[in-house]
C-alpha cells in the first residue's frame, strides 16, 4: 500500500474503479455531510482472504481549531466473510488493553452493505504519520520492522510470563488431522485446497507427491481418519493471532524524513482474529508471504536452501542462501524460541512452527496470483516439512479423537459408504430413501453366504411341491 504523498485527496475515480464501491463511498459522504478522497499513489491492496484495503481521506465538519481532514483506511469484505471480519473487530478489543490501543486499527463507523453482497468498513490508526506498509520495505528497515511485529505479536499480546491471575498461554493437545484440518478452515483454504493439488496434477487422496522427481508425502492426506499419520498427537501453545499476517496488513509509520519507526506499527484486516489459535500461526504466515517475495530470484540451489532453512532452522543458514530471505528466518526462529524458553522449551516450538508452516504453505498453493511457479514452490515446502515432521515426531501411541477445549471444532468425519475419501466434506449423491434405516447389511461375504442358503431353500421347496404334487407319481 502507497502512503499519502501530498495533503490534499484526489476524486474517488479513477484510484476506484468498482463502479459499486464508488457509488457507495459517495452516497455515504453525502449522508454523513462528509467527503472522502483518496491520496495520490494510493493502490488496492487484495489481502490473502480476498478483501481489498486502501487509504482515503474523509473531510467532515470541524470546530474551530481541529483538523477537518482524518486519515482513514477502507477495508471491503467479500461477502462470504462479513461477519467473520465483524466478530475479528470486536473480540480482541474486548479482551485486551494495551495491545489492542497500541497496534490494532479501530473500526469508526458502522459497516455499509453493498448491493452485491459485500461489506464496507472503516478503520483508524491512532497513528497518523505518513503510513507504509511492511511490504514496501525492504533492506534493514525490512528486517527492524518485522521482528518488531513477531516480537510484539507473542510478547505483548501473548506474554508467556505468568502474571497476577495468570498463568502463561494454555497449551492444547490435538492430532495432526484435525490440527491441519482446522488451520486450513481458519485461514479460508479449506474448500480450496483440493481443487489446488489438482491444478498442479496431483491427487488430494493420494499417499505420495512426485515433485521433481522426488517422492515426498502428501501432506493433505493426513486430514483422512484413514491415513497412518491422523492421529499422530500434536501438542501446542495457543493464544492470540491476527490471522492474517502479511505485509498488506502491517502499517509501519514514517517520519517526516521517511524513517521508519517500526515499533508503533499498526494491524489491519482483523478478519480472522482468533483468541484459540497456535502461537506459531501468525510467525509462519508473516514469515512465508515476506520470504516469497524473494522466491522468483533465486536459482535453483538458493530455492532448495530456503526450503532447507525454514523446516531445519536449528542448523544454521545454509551457504547458498545469502541476503534479507536468510535473515527473515534466523528473525523468525530467533524470536519463536526465545518467546518459547520459559514454556515446552525451543524444540517443541520449532516442531509447533513446523506444522504452521505446513498450513501456511498449503493455504499459498491456492492462490492464483503465486501459480504456477510459487505456487508450486509452496507445495514442495509443505511436502518436505512434512516429510521432515514424520521422521521426527513419534509414532502415536493411542492417541484422543478430539481435542482439549475448544480444539478443533471438530474432527473430520469419518467417510461413510459413496463418500469421496479426497474429499471427506462432501456429500454423496442422493439416492433413494433406506426402506428400514434401522437395519443394516452385514460384511458381503455374509451377505452371499445368505442369498446362497435363501436359494437353496427356495430349490428344495420346489422339488418337494413338485414330488408332492398330483399325478407326478404317475409321470
Amino acid at each position: 500500500m502507497k502512503g499519502p504523498t501530498a495533503d490534499m485527496g484526489e476524486p474517488l475515480e479513477p484510484y476506484v474503479p468498482d463502479p459499486t464501491l464508488r457509488a457507495a463511498l459517495e452516497d455515504f459522504g453525502q449522508q454523513c455531510d462528509r467527503e472522502i478522497s483518496v491520496p495520490p499513489q494510493t493502490r488496492l491492496d487484495r489481502g490473502y482472504g480476498g478483501g481489498t484495503l486502501f487509504v482515503a481521506r474523509l473531510t467532515e465538519p470541524a470546530p474551530p481549531g481541529r483538523e477537518p481532514t482524518r486519515k482513514v483506511f477502507v477495508k471491503v469484505l467479500p461477502a462470504r466473510s462479513r461477519q467473520r471480519e465483524v466478530r475479528g473487530q470486536q473480540r480482541p478489543r474486548a479482551a485486551l488493553g494495551d495491545f489492542a490501543r497500541q497496534h490494532l486499527a479501530e473500526q469508526i463507523f458502522p459497516p455499509i452493505d453493498l448491493r452485491d453482497g459485500r461489506r464496507l468498513m472503516f478503520q483508524e490508526t491512532t497513528d497518523d504519520a505518513r503510513m507504509r506498509g511492511l511490504d514496501e520495505l525492504d533492506g534493514e528497515d525490512l528486517l527492524a520492522a518485522f521482528r518488531a511485529v513477531l516480537e510484539a505479536v507473542l510478547h505483548e499480546w501473548n506474554s508467556a510470563a505468568p502474571a497476577p491471575g495468570r498463568a502463561g498461554p494454555p497449551h492444547r493437545e490435538t492430532t495432526l488431522g484435525p490440527y491441519l484440518e482446522r488451520e486450513l478452515r481458519a485461514a479460508g483454504a479449506w474448500e480450496k485446497i483440493h481443487h489446488a493439488l489438482g491444478i498442479f496434477g496431483f491427487r488430494s487422496d493420494a499417499e505420495s507427491l512426485v515433485i521433481d522427481s522426488r517422492p515426498l508425502p502428501n501432506p493433505l492426506r493426513t486430514v483422512d481418519p484413514a491415513s497412518p499419520h491422523h492421529r499422530r498427537p500434536v501438542r501446542f501453545h495457543a493464544g492470540f493471532a491476527h490471522g492474517d499476517l502479511h505485509g498488506g496488513n502491517v502499517l509501519v509509520p514514517c517520519g517526516a524524513d521517511g524513517r521508519p519507526h517500526p515499533e508503533r506499527f499498526s494491524l489491519v484486516g482483523l478478519s480472522a482474529v482468533d483468541a484459540e489459535a497456535p502461537l506459531t500461526r501468525d510467525v509462519a504466515a508473516l514469515l512465508l508471504a515476506t520470504v516469497l517475495r524473494y522466491v522468483p530470484s533465486l536459482d535453483h540451489d538458493g530455492s532448495e536452501a530456503l526450503i532447507d532453512y525454514l523446516v531445519h532452522p536449528q542448523r544454521g543458514r545454509p551457504g547458498a542462501l545469502v541476503g534479507p530471505v536468510a535473515e527473515l528466518v534466523r528473525i523468525a526462529d530467533e524470536v519463536g524460541t526465545a518467546y518459547a524458553q520459559p514454556l515446552a522449551g525451543p524444540a517443541t516450538w520449532r516442531r509447533q512452527a513446523r506444522l504452521s508452516l505446513i498450513a501456511q504453505a498449503l493455504t499459498c498453493t491456492t492462490f492464483e496470483d503465486l501459480r504456477p511457479d510459487r505456487g508450486l514452490w509452496c507445495l514442495r515446502l509443505a511436502a518436505r516439512a512434512m516429510q521432515a515432521h514424520l521422521q521426527e515426531s513419534p509414532v502415536a501411541p493411542a492417541a484422543p479423537a478430539t481435542a482439549v477445549g475448544r480444539w478443533p471444532v471438530r474432527p473430520p468425519a469419518t467417510p461413510g459408504p459413496g463418500t469421496d475419501a479426497a474429499h471427506p466434506h462432501r456429500q454423496p449423491a442422493a439416492g433413494p430413501p433406506d426402506p428400514d434405516p434401522g437395519q443394516h447389511s452385514g460384511p458381503p461375504s455374509r451377505v452371499l453366504v445368505w442369498c446362497l442358503l435363501a436359494a437353496a431353500l427356495l430349490a428344495l421347496a420346489g422339488v418337494a411341491a413338485w414330488a408332492l404334487a398330483p399325478g407326478s407319481a404317475a409321470t
